[in-house]
């Protein structure tokens, strides 16, 4: 396991870009310990918060880095004012079934969207699972085993790298740069370039 504490900012920062997911564990972890200093009396919000700032850093913030080798100083900041914005907006609770006045004074009840996903967005989910699984079988063999399992990893299949490197059969340090080298076959197949436009 890497100690994110040793790795220099703009290698933090890099591996954010690329996607590593024990990465933006560690930057979720860094933008929870300021969200719980006790100054902000955030009481039970820190997580929720926590995860909006970090949402909100992966969306759009990351392409705001202008000083690489001050990533830390810029999550720091970034998080500080993203609290300090909370505290300006009010919180409003009000109840879904409860009719409400318009502007003219007449009485309605609000509609809501169904959170359920609407068919053609599974659907299209569906597809795209479909894309990637044929594209995957066109990689060699053992990158086909890589992927799949890692995959089954990410989705909690297997508890740690060391279960993974079992199935594998391959040591534990060997697993990233083997995934990444498998993974960069994937991405370069037409179908999945279609995806990411």
């Amino acid at each position: 396991m890497i100690d994110f504490n040793a790795v220099a900012d703009e290698d933090l920062y890099g591996m954010c870009k690329g996607g590593d997911e024990d990465v933006w564990q560690y930057v979720y972890n860094y933008i929870l310990t300021i969200c719980k200093w006790n100054k902000w009396d955030l009481d039970d919000e820190p997580e929720e918060l926590a995860q909006t700032i970090t949402m909100h850093l992966i969306e759009k913030a990351i392409n705001k880095v202008k000083e690489k080798k001050k990533f830390r100083n810029f999550l720091k900041v970034m998080t500080i004012n993203k609290i300090k914005d909370s505290f300006k907006s009010p919180k409003i609770t009000e109840s879904i079934d409860k009719p409400r006045r318009s502007k003219k004074g007449e009485e309605f009840v609000p509609e809501y969207a169904d959170p359920a996903p609407l068919h053609d967005s599974v659907l299209m989910n569906l597809e795209i699972s479909s894309v990637i699984d044929a594209a995957i079988k066109k990689l060699s063999e053992t990158c086909q085993k890589i992927v799949t399992e890692y995959f089954n990893f990410k989705l909690g299949v297997y508890e740690d790298y060391k279960e993974l490197s079992k199935v594998l059969k391959m040591p534990v340090p060997t697993i990233s740069s083997s995934v990444r080298r498998c993974l960069n076959s994937l991405i370069e197949f037409k179908e999945i370039k279609e995806l990411r436009t």
